[in-house]
């Protein structure tokens, strides 16, 4: 994936989402993206391709969805930009949430087109609303509306939300699937290791991630290693990949000193000390073990997951 020039200096953040790549750059906090993006289906196909609005600037946050983007700008209001999401040829976001003040953002990479709003009070918005049957664990619109929220992230089909107590609540999530039960449920069922001391939360397309305090990862859901543990590819591996150590196959790396998180569709990626990149999970080549680049070996200052690729900003 080429990265326009726009994201090779003074970047601010990133944002990795189904089809496309977004960024924060330069004094005036502008976004790019890459590649054309918001068509309906393939991003490389013949269509209307819509970019970043005109004139924005002052962004301080970014979200990158299955097909649609949301910028987050200073002051606490939401641009987004998209054909699916809203269903027709206007960006148009509900005036509830248009008005509203948000502090954090978040949008789905995939499985159904919704975002989460984080508002300054600590309640949060989702939308679509969408319908949770009996086949899904019930959205906690109590615990939602109770001003306590500090962070969200937006799954595929689920949603994790980080309360002021370091707890984890999740929502979402198919109960059955055509073998039993599916991972996509057990992407909802926090483990106790998460319902205290969280820092921080990401969602994959079937597996949830939470930091915890003191700088060690817990994963849930889909299993993200392979049965004979972990494995890369024999071109690319120069040391014997260790084999998963803490909990559904968190790698010994990411059990300690993790500074920030991200999840991808079926990837997790950690930011350990030095700035250094540590990724794992499988892929289409049954790679279990991602190989980093020596650019993100070192000096990383923030990470993010796309649906089959990572991003990295460098310190300067």
């Amino acid at each position: 994936m080429d990265i326009p020039p726009e994201a090779n200096s003074s970047v601010w953040a990133v944002s990795g989402g189904g089809f496309h790549s977004m960024a924060i750059y330069g004094p005036k906090r502008r976004v790019v993206e890459w590649p054309p993006v918001n068509v309906e289906g393939d991003p490389r196909a013949n269509g209307t391709l819509r970019g970043p609005p005109a004139g924005l600037t002052d962004v301080v946050a970014v979200a990158a969805g299955q097909d649609h983007s949301l910028a987050l700008r200073r002051g606490g209001k939401v641009v987004m930009w998209t054909r699916r999401l809203s269903g027709g040829d206007a960006d148009v976001l509900p005036r509830h949430i248009a008005r509203a003040n948000v502090r954090a953002i978040s949008a789905a990479q995939g499985g159904g087109p919704f975002s989460l709003f984080l508002l300054r009070n600590g309640s949060v918005i989702e939308w679509p609303v969408r319908n949770y049957s009996a086949h899904y664990v019930a959205r906690p619109d109590a615990l939602l509306a109770s001003g306590r929220v500090k962070a969200v992230a937006a799954g595929w089909e689920h949603a994790l939300a980080l309360l002021d107590n370091g707890t984890v609540v999740a929502w979402g999530g198919r109960r059955v699937s055509a073998s039993g039960p599916s991972n996509s449920i057990k992407s909802v069922t926090v483990p106790p290791a998460a319902q205290a001391n969280v820092v921080a939360i990401a969602a994959g397309r079937a597996h949830s991630l939470a930091l915890l305090a003191n700088g060690s990862v817990v994963a849930w859901g889909t299993p993200l290693y392979s049965s004979s543990g972990a494995s890369c590819a024999a071109e690319s591996c120069k040391r014997s990949p260790p084999p998963p150590a803490g909990p559904n196959g968190v790698p010994a790396v990411a059990l300690s000193g993790v500074k920030a998180i991200a999840a991808g569709r079926d990837i997790a990626v950690a930011l350990l000390p030095g700035g250094r990149v540590f990724v794992w999970g499988p892929t289409y080549f049954g790679l279990y073990l991602h190989v980093v680049p020596p650019e993100a070996e070192s000096g990383v200052i923030a990470i993010a997951g796309g649906s089959s690729w990572w991003l990295a900003v460098k310190g300067s």
